[in-house]
């Protein structure tokens, strides 16, 4: 066995070796290019790390307002110039336009007057253009600003913005040939002035001197992310000076009307960034030194093979153990060097890196389970000699006759009879299992059921061959669509997956995937259904329990003991008889939120005695229950039952439920109104309308009547405790029926009741749920 293990490393040293030359030579030419997916990765690290905007920059924007209060774009210049009259009259840094002015103003003497304006400020840039050119084009590299604006502006520099290949802007040309960039030229003549102070990382990038030098734009945040103020606002004064004072304006379009808008590394939403933001965010990288710039070709090209060479290192030292882990541990190391590196101002491209090691770790993990493969084929022949692990009785000897083929034929009968002899085996383990449990295939057919599975399906009445999705699609899920048909491959994702069945028990779903021993292929699933009746049970009533508790048994005691802490102070003592009248009214409060506690805990999760029942008798029995408080509140109570209307339920949760409903009707009633109930049985089940003409519940509070604890922001007529319908509800859903509210304000409130007739209730099993 050592030699063996021996001429395997050796072999798989010599393949690994193979594998990475190859690789090596691969991932070098691959650094010299660019790959769409580091753009994405760029992207994505690039938006984790959203900065603060520096507050010395603010964007006069040209947006929806200004141009439905000043018009249409075009403007007159002499709107610009007035604005800058109004900036002149501020102690403001310096203002950069994000607006082109290279043709001749189209009204005589515009051109003067704004002219006039940039040098009474003194510190405006304006922007010249370099327009796409092909071949030997007559266009001018260069389009400037008219003739005498240009000659009045602080400086001239290009606002050239050029989408990578997928169309986002990430870089930016801070030397066009000879011409700086517009906002470039306005940091210079801050540092120039001594109004800012250069960082060191920007002196160094600027110190390079180059005609053609090409930074990554630092975006500190989303579109909209700099302070930003309506052209309108500052051109009809409505800003106060301290709110533009010592700051450096940047005047461009943001309405998206005006096109001046770009996908970004923070994405296209609302067609993307405006330019004056992008060029507000280079600004910023400049007065904060944090821009970012690309590593050098042939240092991404040293970076990326690296993490290749460490990682083959590594399998050579750890004799192509623990792939998996080193795999992990290489990537993280890329990853986080990425991330450091443009923390720092530096851009590697880290997909060639990422490809290099994951191919290496999958060609070698290959190589390593082909070798192993083959020496399995080796050795498989000494298997079949192995004792099974089923038992088995003691093979009488016999003697093999005939040809090679004869005696192979005799051996594939005993693996035949091994493997009949494992089914009941595993058969006999499956039906002795305390759980439903059953094995299917990959389309989801039942192969296998267990005993405790056979009589759950028979329950929900799945016929012999059926499948797990038919099960499934009968019980209610918790969380997800109920009667949603499931795919094959979705069975692994509901692994603890809860499951309400029909028979109003709560289930545990968990399933596992059943491999071959080889090739470790998937041919089937292992699902158990838990029986979690009692654990849910006791985790709802103990929820409950404690909400009941903290909030709501709470809230008397606490309003006595404020009544008892009042008559320390005798300017808000209370008279003997008042104070006993409130402390009595208070304990009577939490005996009937308690009493009302109990009657809901009972119904929802206590045994139910179902019998035959005429639903008719049990209105009729309600009605007299409710004839008392109306008769005191001069209110009436009409029915109209067509039919006798028989049903399988508990007569005395039916009684209780239909009683609230009358209740409530009498308590939010007007005097000298009706309630009116009907009941008549259809082919879909029993129908019952409690209609009354009461004050009504607002529309807003419909989805949450029937919730425990709430009550309608309108119900001022009686007190409550929000209990009553919560009741009403849980015992129509323990019959197998729904209930619905109809309610317009001061008109009326209708409740439907719908119930299963006799001929259609669920055939369930009492179940004593006691805790």
């Amino acid at each position: 066995m050592p030699h063996t293990s021996r001429n395997l490393l050796h072999g798989l040293t010599r393949t690994g070796l193979l594998i990475g030359l190859c690789l090596i030579v691969l991932t070098w030419w691959s650094g010299q290019r660019s790959w769409p997916t580091d753009a994405y990765v760029y992207d994505r690290l690039l938006t984790t790390r959203i900065l603060p905007p520096n507050n010395d920059i603010l964007i006069i924007a040209i947006d929806e307002r200004s141009l439905n209060a000043l018009g249409q774009w075009p403007w007159p210049r002499s709107l610009h110039a007035a604005l800058l009259d109004r900036l002149a009259d501020t102690d403001i840094s310096a203002v950069l336009f994000d607006v082109v002015f290279i043709e001749p103003a189209r009204l005589p003497g515009h051109d003067q007057r704004l002219a006039s304006a940039l040098r009474r400020q003194g510190h405006t840039y304006l922007p010249i253009i370099r327009p796409e050119t092909s071949g030997r084009s007559s266009i001018p590299r260069y389009l400037l600003p008219a003739e005498p604006l240009r000659q009045a502006a602080r400086g001239l520099g290009h606002i050239d913005i050029r989408a990578d290949d997928d169309g986002t802007v990430r870089r930016i040309h801070l030397q066009g040939g000879s011409v700086p960039q517009l906002t470039l030229r306005l940091y210079e003549d801050l540092v120039t002035g001594n109004r800012v102070t250069p960082p060191d990382a920007t002196q160094d990038i600027l110190a390079k001197n180059s005609t053609d030098l090409e930074v990554l734009i630092p975006y500190r945040g989303p579109t909209y992310h700099y302070p930003r103020v309506s052209y309108v606002d500052v051109l009809e004064g409505r800003l106060p000076h301290s709110l533009l004072k010592d700051r450096i304006i940047m005047v461009g379009a943001t309405a998206k009307g005006l096109g001046d808008r770009h996908p970004t590394s923070f994405g296209a939403a609302d067609g993307g960034m405006p330019g004056v933001e992008i060029q507000a965010n280079l600004l910023d990288g400049l007065l904060q030194g944090d821009l970012i710039q690309d590593v050098p070709t042939w240092l991404t090209s040293i970076f990326s093979l690296l993490p290749l060479l460490i990682f083959l290192g590594l399998v050579r030292v750890l004799q192509f153990r623990h792939m998996a882990k080193m795999t992990l541990a290489v990537l993280t190391v890329i990853a986080l060097s990425t991330w450091g590196l443009l923390v720092i101002g530096w851009w590697w491209p880290p997909t060639i890196s990422f490809g290099a090691v994951i191919a290496a770790s999958i060609l070698i993990s290959w190589r390593c389970q082909a070798t192993a493969l083959t020496w399995f084929q080796q050795e498989i022949g000494h298997l079949e000699n192995e004792p099974g692990i089923i038992p088995a009785p003691v093979a009488v000897p016999t003697k093999e006759w005939g040809l090679v083929l004869h005696r192979r034929m005799f051996s594939l009968k005993r693996a035949i009879t091994r493997l009949r002899n494992t089914h009941q085996f595993i058969a006999d383990a499956m039906d002795s299992m305390p759980i439903a449990t059953l094995v299917v295939d990959m389309k989801g057919r039942i192969i296998l059921p267990s005993a405790q599975a056979k009589q759950l399906l028979r329950r929900h009445a799945i016929a012999d061959g059926g499948s797990i999705h038919d099960l499934l699609v009968s019980m209610t899920p918790e969380g997800q669509t109920a009667g949603r048909r499931l795919e094959a491959d979705d069975l692994g994702s509901l692994d603890d997956q809860l499951y309400k069945g029909n028979d109003e028990r709560h289930y545990r779903l968990k399933v596992s995937p059943l491999v071959t021993a080889i090739d470790a292929f998937e041919v089937g699933w292992l699902v158990g259904l838990v029986d979690v009746t009692s654990i849910r049970q006791a985790e709802e009533q103990r929820a409950s329990l404690l909400r009941f508790l903290s909030h709501d048994l709470k809230a008397p005691q606490s309003n006595i003991l404020a009544l008892t802490q009042l008559q320390h102070n005798s300017s808000s003592r209370l008279s003997e008889e008042e104070l006993l009248d409130r402390v009595a009214q208070q304990a009577r409060n939490a005996l009937t939120l308690t009493d009302s506690f109990l009657q809901l805990t009972t119904i929802e999760f206590g045994a139910m005695k179902k019998e035959f029942v005429l639903l008719s008798d049990v209105i009729l029995e309600a009605i007299d229950q409710a004839w008392p408080a109306a008769q005191q509140r001069d209110i009436r109570i009409e029915h109209n039952i067509e039919d006798e209307c028989p049903m399988e339920g508990d007569r005395s949760y039916l009684l209780r439920a239909i009683f609230n409903l009358l209740d409530n009707a009498i308590k939010y009633s007007l005097p000298d109104t009706c309630i009116s109930l009907e009941i008549r049985e259809t082919t879909t089940g029993i129908i019952l309308d409690i209609q009354d003409q009461g004050i009504g519940i607002p529309e807003q509070d419909l989805p949450h009547i029937f919730d425990s604890y709430q009550r309608s922001s309108g119900a001022h007529l009686s007190m409550g405790h929000g209990l009553g319908l919560s009741l009403v509800k849980s015992v129509v859903e323990r019959h197998g029926g729904t209930i619905d509210c109809q309610s317009t304000e001061n008109v009326g409130t209708r409740f439907r009741l719908t119930l299963p007739s006799y001929s259609e209730s669920p055939d369930t099993e009492d179940v004593d749920d006691t805790m």
